[in-house]
Formats: structure tokens, C-alpha cells, sequence
């Protein structure tokens, strides 16, 4: 099984849109792009003949693509019915979206975590507004266990509404039709979340094209140890981002505390899957980071 490195649409939304950046992305030998799902919208609100574009540019490149599912609220686990109605239906239109444009795949965690003020006015992000947004996410993981405990009193009214929510979207993207299946619903991991991520049903019954994400760096700063897939049955989805250990900071890989060999050698061994994710800022950070992984596999391999 060859594994195909795709990078997150970070390192270009400030210069490119999101047909653009995929251009980009193939251009830095990445084999596909995690799409931002407001970054998608502002160019649906520009460029309505955009999403045919997309999906034949990706068919003719060979490009593996994923929308990441926004960070702002409204929340799709919000007690609030007509917060979590309005949040519901802005990921069933970008279901639509993805079905048109040839992406099979929605990661999304269970809440939204960033306010409005932050989300995507414009087909590109403005430097200054993403500079901040970025450090907004950097300074609100020394937040995170307050969160936490805050999702933990609330655990049962919050997860039941995060449910309601997941079992809605998912069946509308098991009805969709990309290259010959529906589009999968990926729920992944978050450091702040309260949530049992092995209680969770993936593939069976109402969430049957829903898999779990597995996050390098939510996992280390969540638990205080490093990713362990071993008894984690496949498929997953998989980002490999590095950290200090405290706030998700999106280092370069090889530059926190992340070790990656147990966690590359079961994707290996037991082929979980054959997409790796990384998550980087920037463009050059994102290059370095998929040389260091290449190098990575290389050694697990032999």
C-alpha cells in the first residue's frame, strides 16, 4: 500500500482560492488538499461554475480531496435548536457542494469552537484576520480544560444533540454519489472535547459511512501520550501534525514532542488507510513536513 501525503488548504488560503489551491498543492507534489468548508462557500458565492472545475482538475491529477468542516459557530452540537438547525443545514449545502466538486470525504469534530468574527468574508483569507485567527486557536488550547470540564458537566445534553446532529448529516451523505459512493462522514478527535470516541458506532447502523479521525497532536495533548492505533479497527482518517505537547500548534513535523513511528507502522502493517494529512501553516513548513514523513515511511518500510 503506497501512501498518498495530502496537506491541509492552510498554507494557501491567503493567496489562492480553493481551486487555486489545489493547483498549488499539486504543484508542491502533495497528492490532494483538506479544503476549508468556508473557503469553499466564498467561492461558490463568486464562481458558481467553480465546482465542476474542481472536479476535473483533481480527476485529471489524480488529486484525493477532503473538506474539513468549519471551525466557527453555529455549532452542530448546540443546545440552542435553531443554532444547531442553521449549523445542520449549512453542512448539508456544502454536501452538495462536495457531490458536485468530486470530494468524498467531511471531517468534522463535534462542535465549533471559534466565533463568528474569524470566518471567511472573501474568496481568500485576509493575511491579518488569519494571522489572528491562527493565534486565537494557539492561545485558546491554554483554555481548553475549562472547556472541557464545562462539555463534561454538560456531557449528556451535548452529546445527544452532537448525535442528532451527526445521524442527519450522515445519512444525507450516504445518499450522495461520488465515483461511485457516498460521501463518508469523518468524526474526529478534539484535545477539548468530553466525548468517549470509542462509544461511537463508526460503520454500523445510521453511521455506516462514518469513520473515526485520528489526530497525532489532539491525541497527545488530550491524553499526554503518543497516538496508539493498535486497537483501533480500520478505517481511519489520519492527521499527522506535531505539537509541544500543550497547544496544537501545527510544528513542522519532527520539531515537538509527536512520535510518529508506532502510530506510521500500524497504518502500515495493517493498512488503516493510505491517506496521511498533514496539518502545517505554511507552505514551507508544510514541504519540510512532507519530506520529514516520507523519510519517515521510507525507514519503517525497509
Amino acid at each position: 500500500m503506497q501512501l498518498k501525503i495530502v496537506t491541509s488548504v492552510a498554507p494557501y488560503v491567503t493567496t489562492a482560492n480553493a481551486l487555486h489551491a489545489i493547483e498549488l498543492a499539486h504543484g508542491d507534489g502533495f497528492s490532494g488538499v483538506e479544503l476549508n468548508e468556508d473557503h469553499l462557500h466564498r467561492l461558490m458565492d463568486i464562481k458558481p461554475g467553480c465546482l465542476k472545475l474542481i472536479r476535473e482538475y483533481s480527476a485529471d491529477k489524480h488529486m484525493i480531496n477532503s473538506i474539513h468542516k468549519t471551525l466557527h459557530r453555529p455549532s452542530i452540537d448546540s443546545l440552542d435548536r435553531t443554532e444547531r438547525n442553521k449549523a445542520v443545514e449549512y453542512t448539508l449545502k456544502t454536501l452538495d457542494y462536495m457531490e458536485a466538486a468530486g470530494v468524498s470525504r467531511m471531517v468534522l469534530h463535534s462542535f465549533s469552537d471559534l466565533p463568528g468574527f474569524f470566518s471567511l468574508k472573501g474568496e481568500r483569507i485576509n493575511k491579518i484576520t488569519y494571522f489572528a485567527g491562527c493565534n486565537v486557536v494557539k492561545v485558546y488550547g491554554v483554555l481548553a480544560p475549562i472547556l472541557k470540564t464545562y462539555r463534561k458537566m454538560k456531557k449528556e445534553q451535548l452529546q445527544q444533540s452532537f448525535m442528532n446532529s451527526l445521524s442527519e448529516i450522515a445519512k444525507y451523505a450516504y445518499d450522495k454519489n461520488v465515483n461511485g459512493g457516498p460521501i463518508e462522514i469523518v468524526f474526529e478527535e478534539h484535545y477539548s472535547d468530553a466525548i468517549n470516541y470509542d462509544d461511537v458506532t463508526y460503520g454500523k447502523g445510521n453511521l455506516v459511512n462514518v469513520i473515526r479521525g485520528v489526530d497525532t497532536a489532539h491525541q497527545l495533548i488530550r491524553t499526554g501520550k503518543d497516538t496508539n492505533l493498535s486497537e483501533i479497527p480500520g478505517p481511519i482518517h489520519f492527521h499527522a501534525v506535531d505539537t509541544n505537547g500543550m497547544i496544537d500548534d501545527h510544528r513542522t513535523i519532527g520539531s515537538g514532542k509527536v512520535n510518529f513511528k508506532n502510530s506510521l507502522s500500524s497504518i502500515i502493517e495493517r493498512k488503516l488507510t493510505d491517506i496521511i494529512v498533514v496539518e502545517d501553516g505554511t507552505r514551507k513548513s508544510s514541504l519540510e513536513s512532507k519530506k520529514v514523513l516520507t523519510s519517515m515511511i521510507n525507514r519503517i518500510r525497509v
